[in-house]
């Protein structure tokens, strides 16, 4: 390639990107800082190596972590020198080992046409594997051993050497024992798992100096993306594959590591000098993605770890808006700044932020739940990324299936999804017999588990039938007792529903899924303390103002209201309640459109970026995780997530905390984080909160206690000064926070609105009629079945084709047919 058209490939790049595309021999490394473009680099740099080198592409090695990062990479070389770049092998670590191993399958004692197996199909092989060993699945859990066994190949241990190591460790011989089984059975079936291509890729190369060699003169260039994310066997792949020229160029950013619990190795990209004698290093450091402020936090952060080498980001950008810092008093108030803001930022005039744009980020999954609330009451529509919904992950529908099971023996889509979780020995043909007697008796599924020593049939599962129904007769006998608190009923069904004890037996075998679930259930807890105390609020509030509503000019409430809120506050009463707003929550219309909100944990956040993100729950033990105070590398890891997290925004970052949170159950007064700290005083702006009329510390976040009575939310959010803890019926209400609001929804009241209010797609509430026809933009057209009017809002319940649908009327791409 003459000189003029190379000086042409890289004139838009700055010159530490020039440095790196223009990097002809030898190991190099790219320490691309957030946001600094790498991809680009990476791209650019093999376009030079083809056009300008002469470097045939099938030369060319390009190892990416996703199939989503390799295509973009394929695409991106093409868009710079056509169709010739479709000779490159580009593709993740498992995609080019498996081309490898299908060419020399024999060698390992495999045929070529061997299958791989996945998640379900290995789980279910472990799973035969305990029948075999006749191993209990109550001392070893299933998904435990799996994890186990896969721990031990990402580190390179065979079954040999665990079993040595195990010494008095039962549990650890017993693991061993199911790993020997469990490879022994897969060559017999000729089938690998996901970590068996790397693990036989390193043994076919290091025992095969013939094939090792043949793969080093092919590959001159190898290149490797994300490189501060590879484990021990990755790291062994690079080194034996590059091992003739030493073309190796690995781009990453230490500071961005954070998957450690998968196994990565933040060791690998810091001693990468050291493993590859002579490197070049190339710092990129110009960020292309954030302002100066957000920057100047994130190298604040960063900047106290030990474990990393020095950079600093910096940028051509404005120096943008302070980020902005929301002392919440509690939760309840943190939510509602969220959820109010974003409000605000998607309506406002000048330049209003599309919602697809938003990202709220957090340490924990549990932090989810007061947020989603707060969202949908604002109308505001978000998905979770990379996970579920709060109500709809798999331990939280088990607990509600448990609690419709207690509170009703005819709930039988509950009944089944629970009678034999956790396992109690009572399989599909047993259910499945069940449901043919109760059709036959015409009775329902739990009266046939009650009276199962009539049915000879059940003979077999008799036991722990009785042992089932026992379970849930004691449980009813709690609810209709009505002697306990509505959160003690939640943690008695937790307790002997066996739920709790079964995900914290496997998170004491490692399970890391484990624990996230056993908060998860713990944060089930919360939820039940909160809804206890609004209804409890609510009607306070209602008793308050009964003698107000003539003169408020409001309509009396109908016999219905009044016998519903004067109705005892019995456990079943709350109990139905509670069912009933569960339901609702998940049945409500979810778009799952791309511009919606989107939430996640900040782990699921890399290599994403957002126009405005909040980050939640910056407290000690919260953020960093109190596991990680006394591991100081697990702290040094808890602050690079932390920087990622800062990092994604581009334009906006708030950070919020609270002085108070309910949190598994417990009522948390948790330190300001000290990632917080760090950050200089000149990048922030505190926007309201519990601290405004508290005196200034010495800097932003400092040791200063912040947990004094009546202090105030500030003038733009919060309650009034002086006002409780525990949340009025204002809590998620869509007027403005801190302001005192005279709709009935302040009272907990849900009369037909007077006028119309709805302002996102026409519907007037005021004139809404059962039998109405809307078109919807999914569903197509619909009749309204039920109206169900909330806070200056409404329910529909829509027959469509496809079912019954529950949205609400200010946010559902609804349109009214005109007669």
């Amino acid at each position: 390639m003459p000189e003029q058209e190379i000086e042409k490939l890289i004139e838009n790049l700055n010159p530490q990107q020039r440095e790196a595309v223009l990097h002809k021999e030898g190991p190099l490394l790219i320490l691309a800082g957030a946001g600094s473009g790498k991809t680009r680099v990476i791209t650019y740099r093999i376009a030079y190596l083809i056009e300008a080198c002469s470097i045939w592409p099938g030369q060319i090695m390009a190892i990416t972590f996703t199939n989503k990062a390799a295509k973009e990479m394929r695409e991106r070389t093409e868009q710079l020198i056509g169709l010739k770049a479709r000779g490159m092998w580009i593709g993740t670590f498992h995609s080019m080992m498996l081309r490898i191993l299908r060419q020399h399958a024999e060698r390992l004692g495999f045929q070529p046409n061997f299958t791989v197996l996945d998640t379900d199909d290995q789980q279910r092989l472990i799973k035969d594997i305990f029948k075999q060993l006749n191993i209990d699945e109550k001392y070893i859990n299933v998904k435990t051993a799996h994890n186990k066994i896969s721990s031990a190949k990402n580190q390179r241990i065979d079954w040999q050497t665990m079993e040595k190591s195990a010494g008095n460790d039962y549990l650890q011989k017993q693991i061993a024992e199911i790993y020997k089984h469990y490879q022994e059975m897969m060559l017999r079936g000729n089938s690998m798992d996901f970590d068996d291509i790397l693990l036989f890729a390193v043994q076919l190369l290091e025992e095969n100096s013939d094939i090792r060699e043949a793969y080093q003169t092919r590959f001159k260039h190898i290149l490797v993306d994300e490189y501060q994310d590879t484990n021990h066997v990755q790291y062994l792949l690079v080194k034996l594959l590059c091992g003739k020229y030493k073309n190796i160029c690995v781009v990453g950013d230490d500071d961005q590591s954070i998957y450690s619990f998968r196994g990565a190795n933040i060791q690998n990209i810091l001693n990468f000098e050291k493993d590859f004698k002579n490197s070049k290093v190339i710092k990129l450091e110009q960020n292309y993605r954030s302002s100066k402020n957000i920057l100047g936090a994130a190298n604040a952060i960063i900047k106290s770890n030990e474990g990393r080498t020095d950079k600093r980001l910096w940028t051509n950008h404005k120096t943008g808006e302070p980020i902005n810092f929301y002392l919440a008093e509690s939760h309840y108030d943190e939510a509602r700044y969220v959820a109010s803001e974003i409000r605000r930022l998607i309506n406002r005039k000048n330049d209003p932020i599309k919602p697809g744009e938003i990202g709220i980020l957090y340490r924990v999954n549990a932090l989810s739940r007061n947020l989603e609330f707060a969202l949908r009451e604002q109308g505001i529509q978000y998905n979770i990324y990379g996970g579920l919904r709060f109500y709809d992950r798999k331990e939280i529908r088990d607990f509600l299936a448990y609690m419709r099971v207690i509170f009703s023996e005819n709930d039988e889509l509950a009944l089944m999804r629970i009678i034999n979780v956790p396992k109690r020995g009572i399989g599909n043909k047993t259910i499945e017999t069940i449901r043919a007697l109760a059709a036959q008796e015409n009775v329902s599924m739990m009266q046939i588990i009650v009276d199962v020593n009539q049915y000879p049939e059940l003979s077999r599962a008799s036991s722990n039938l009785t042992e089932f129904a026992n379970l849930i007769a004691n449980l009813r006998q709690i609810l209709i007792q009505d002697k306990i608190s509505f959160p003690d009923f939640c943690r008695e069904i937790l307790a002997q529903s066996g739920l709790l004890k079964e995900l914290e037996e496997q998170e004491k075998q490692g399970n890391e899924d484990a624990y996230t679930r056993v908060e998860n259930l713990q944060e089930i807890i919360s939820d039940a303390i909160e809804f206890t105390d609004k209804i409890k609020e609510e009607l306070e509030q209602i008793k308050k103002m009964e003698a107000s509503l003539e003169e408020m000019n409001i309509p009396d409430l109908s016999k219905d209201e009044q016998d519903s809120y004067n109705e005892d506050l019995t456990l079943i009463r709350l109990t139905k309640d509670f069912l009933e707003q569960t339901a609702l929550y998940s049945d409500l219309d979810q778009e799952e459109a791309d511009n919606t909100v989107r939430m996640m944990a900040v782990h699921s956040a890399k290599g994403l970026e957002f126009d405005a993100v909040f980050l939640i729950g910056m407290e000690e033990s919260v953020f960093p995780g109190y596991r990680s105070f006394d591991d100081p590398e697990q702290l040094e890891e808890e602050r690079r997530l932390a920087y990622v997290a800062v990092t994604r925004a581009r334009k906006y970052l708030h950070i919020t905390t609270a002085q108070m949170r309910l949190l598994y159950g417990h009522t948390r007064y948790n330190p300001v984080s000290r990632f917080l700290s760090e950050i200089p005083n000149e990048y922030i702006r505190e926007v309201g909160g519990a601290r405004t009329n508290q005196a200034s510390s010495s800097n932003a976040f400092g040791a200063k206690t912040y947990y004094q009575s009546g202090s105030s939310y500030g003038s733009n959010y919060g309650l009034n000064s002086g006002s409780s803890s525990i949340p009025d019926s204002r809590l998620y209400s869509k007027n403005s926070p801190g302001k005192k609001s005279k709709t009935l929804g302040s009272f907990g009241l849900n009369p037909r609105p007077q006028k119309s209010i709805n302002k996102d797609n026409g519907i007037d509430l005021a004139n809404l009629e059962e039998g109405q026809q809307f078109e919807h933009k999914k569903f197509g057209i619909g009749t309204l079945e039920k109206i169900d009017y909330v806070v200056n809002d409404a329910i529909l319940s829509i027959k469509f084709k496809s079912g019954l649908k529950r949205m609400m009327a200010s946010s559902a791409p609804l349109e009214a047919i005109k007669d």
